[in-house]
């Protein structure tokens, strides 16, 4: 029950430094090489976290996808790793994904289980969705229709119309008590996140 892999867009950071902006400008001009090394020195130097990340994601898509160079899914993996280190939501997204299929890595459903958790704890779409179906098919993890039911449910309400026919489906399967549960759930986790607008969460 895959979902759509990694979207593309690479992060551009607000007052990003010299370094980054030269960066992305290099990569928009199909300067790969030249746009690796920039990206490599806010990944090293960058005192800010965010871009730091950033620069490292942009590395680990470059390589897994060639854009440019040649494809390189190990670097790409080591890449991720470091970008999720840094709490990268997309990154950590791409390393479940990863392990899930059991992409350049062993097939480990408790670590695609670890990353998708913590994408979708940070209100990644995609991650909610898939951390719904290892919960509903007991990948990982074990079997919980609660916990199906509160990322289907989450991930519903940002935006993922496929959750809809699941929630359907589970219902069927819960008590009504169950689904109160489910449903406190998921206010517990919307209050908990509050901060995040789910309208404009990717």
């Amino acid at each position: 029950m895959k979902f759509l892999i990694i979207t593309l867009t690479l992060f551009l950071a607000n007052n990003a430094s010299s370094d980054y902006d030269e960066a992305i400008d290099l990569l928009n001009k199909r300067y790969i090489k030249e746009s690796l090394l920039e990206f490599s020195k806010v990944a090293k130097d960058s005192e800010d976290l965010k871009k730091k990340a950033n620069a490292m994601y942009n590395i680990a898509v470059i390589y897994d996808n060639g854009l440019g160079i040649k494809k390189d899914k190990n670097a790409a993996f080591e890449w991720y790793k470091k970008a999720s280190d840094f709490n990268h939501k997309i990154a950590q997204y791409n390393l479940g994904w990863m392990y899930y299929h059991g992409e350049i890595v062993e097939q480990n459903y408790f670590n695609a289980m670890r990353y998708y958790k913590l994408s979708a704890n940070q209100g990644y779409k995609k991650a909610q969705f898939n951390l719904a179906n290892l919960y509903l098919m007991g990948l990982g993890t074990l079997k919980d229709n609660l916990e199906a039911y509160k990322w289907f449910k989450i991930s519903s309400m940002n935006g993922i119309s496929q959750s809809k026919d699941y929630l359907t489906k589970l219902k069927m399967l819960m008590t009504l008590e169950e689904i109160k549960v489910a449903e406190q759930n998921v206010i517990e986790w919307v209050e908990e996140y509050k901060n995040i607008n789910l309208s404009l969460i990717d």
